[in-house]
């Protein structure tokens, strides 16, 4: 079975999920910090997740399909 959840990192796959309106997870420090919110803007140091800003280098995240 494949998994839901796929992991982005790239400015092509965010976005996508700007354009798509695909929800994403936010992973900080091992812990979830954010599920189901959509991708707002990016930049190359941050990205707007739910209205909230996120050291792009310092998360991970996690496209749920």
């Amino acid at each position: 079975m494949m998994s839901r959840i796929e992991n982005y990192f790239t400015d092509v796959d965010l976005y996508h999920c700007m354009l798509f309106h695909t929800p994403v997870e936010v992973w900080f420090d091992g812990e979830l910090e954010d599920s189901g919110a959509l991708v707002e803007a990016y930049t190359d140091d941050v990205i707007k997740v739910g209205g909230v800003y996120y050291l792009r280098k310092l998360c991970l995240i996690k496209k749920i399909a």
